[in-house]
């Protein structure tokens, strides 16, 4: 094999690659280094080839990783990682990922070690993101799962308790029970629902992008009964100049919101929506003049299930699923209330990577 070539290879891959790359050889000596790795390691691409690991790095030698050096050269496993620190100006905390890599058919020529560096603090974010993922995954199938299970039996029972309602005459003392199993069943029917509805929006991929002003627009136009029966006042303060950000669900969590406002406000009031551009955000503020939030279950208000509404009007779920579709759209969601005030929901979600500015007005 042609060893320029081939090294010439590598160093295109390391150019484009987003984190830090480092090959060494079989004796530890560095042979392709990229400026992403430059930069975290605080050394010269140019200088470092050649040179061996500990001359360019001395301040690895005591490291976890360089005790294992030998070990990962002659390894059979795919995958290690180790965290050390890089000493400099500011001391940067790094997490190095290292792999053996057969550098061709000869084995007399051993093999390299392909290191991917990453700041921790960039790591541990991947680390979150990934797990989160894998739980939105394993919540969005177990929510599946068991509306699936419930969905045929409760579509059954609702039915025969419908038959049996019929059957009855108004003074049946019988009447009132199945009154009251009928209203049981509907609320189970509304939870099966939301669970559906819940695991589509966890398991879909984020891989479209919204209008903000125009989702909030039509989410209102879904509720738009509502408020006039209840007498509530929409009042809409948006910024016509915001751009895109990623959506995984946002009008399902804009409706969610404004369902519970009005609930805030059954003789009426004001419900007042507010875009704007926040630095890389774009913010949702949903505020209510309903009573507020009583301060003692304001940390459970995102809990599963968990809802003050009488037994037939929710299912607990219009929150946790609200948030959920906020986060995998890259958001946070906050509230603050004030009791006798009322209620503001804020949701913030990045600009979407296409319409962020370029550098340099490119």
């Amino acid at each position: 094999m042609d060893t320029t070539r081939h090294n010439a290879d590598w160093k295109q891959l390391f150019d484009i690659a987003p984190s830090g790359l480092l090959l060494l050889d079989s004796h530890a000596v560095i042979q392709i280094v990229n400026a992403a790795a430059g930069h975290l390691l605080g050394i010269s691409q140019i200088e470092a080839v050649g040179r061996p690991l500990l001359e360019v790095l001395p301040a690895w030698k005591d490291t976890p990783f360089y005790a294992s050096l030998p070990a990962l050269v002659d390894a059979q496993s795919t995958f290690e990682g180790m965290d050390f620190t890089v000493p400099g100006a500011e001391e940067a905390m790094l997490r190095v990922y290292a792999a053996h890599v057969p550098q061709d058919a000869d084995p007399s020529k051993g093999r390299s070690v392909l290191l991917s560096i990453v700041e921790r603090s960039e790591a541990a974010t991947l680390e979150r993101r990934l797990h989160r993922a894998e739980y939105q995954a394993s919540i969005g199938k177990l929510a599946r799962g068991i509306a699936h299970e419930l969905n045929s039996p409760l579509d059954g029972v609702l039915r025969y308790t419908h038959l049996a309602l019929e059957h009855l005459t108004d003074d049946s003392p019988v009447r009132e029970y199945l009154i009251h199993v009928k209203e049981g069943l509907d609320r189970m029917v509304r939870a099966v629902k939301a669970f559906l509805e819940f695991s589509r929006q966890v398991t879909a991929p984020v891989n479209r992008v919204a209008d903000v002003n125009r989702l909030i627009e039509d989410a209102l136009l879904l509720v738009q009964h509502r408020a006039k029966f209840q007498q509530v006042q929409v009042l809409r303060q948006m910024d016509q100049a915001l751009p895109p950000v990623p959506d995984g669900g946002l009008q399902h969590a804009v409706v969610n919101l404004v369902k519970n406002a009005f609930d805030a406000m059954p003789r009426g009031g004001t419900l007042t929506i507010t875009t704007r551009r926040s630095e890389g955000d774009v913010e949702i503020d949903i505020e209510d003049t309903g009573g507020g939030i009583p301060e003692d279950i304001r940390p459970r208000i995102f809990e599963p299930f968990f809802s003050t509404k009488p037994i037939h009007r929710g299912s607990g779920l219009g929150l946790i699923i609200a948030k959920e579709v906020v986060e995998r759209s890259g958001g946070t969601i906050e509230f603050s209330s004030q009791a006798g005030v009322g209620t503001t929901f804020r949701i913030h979600v990045p600009v979407a990577p296409e319409a962020a500015p370029q550098p340099n007005g490119a």
